[in-house]
């Protein structure tokens, strides 16, 4: 259990630390990012003649990827939903009167 008399836990609850600021900080990061020679704009970067082909190609791309992942969602309900109502229809034989006998193969 903890002592409420004890020196040492109001002198932590009461210090604090206060650095005094460097006066040549700025200048030093400066100097150091000249001196690595990381001074280009950012936006040459990505300047580039390629950028509007390529971001087109990646949009048709991303539509195709779309598409197709739909396609196959869809396709994939469709024949779960047929295998649904196969199932259904060898089971259950009020279905089996309505519709006529089914033959499976093996």
């Amino acid at each position: 259990m903890k002592d409420p008399r004890d020196p040492l836990s109001s002198t932590l609850q009461t210090w604090r630390h206060e650095p005094a600021p460097a006066p040549d900080f700025n200048q030093g990061v400066w100097a150091r990012i000249h001196s690595t020679g990381a001074t280009r704009e950012p936006a040459a970067l990505f300047h580039f003649p390629g950028a509007i082909p390529l971001a087109a190609s990646l949009a048709i791309l991303f539509a195709l990827a779309a598409g197709s992942g739909g396609a196959f969602a869809l396709n994939r309900s469709l024949t779960t939903d047929r295998m649904a109502d196969a199932y259904v229809r060898s089971i259950d034989p009020v279905r089996m009167t309505a519709s006529g006998p089914t033959h499976v193969h093996p």
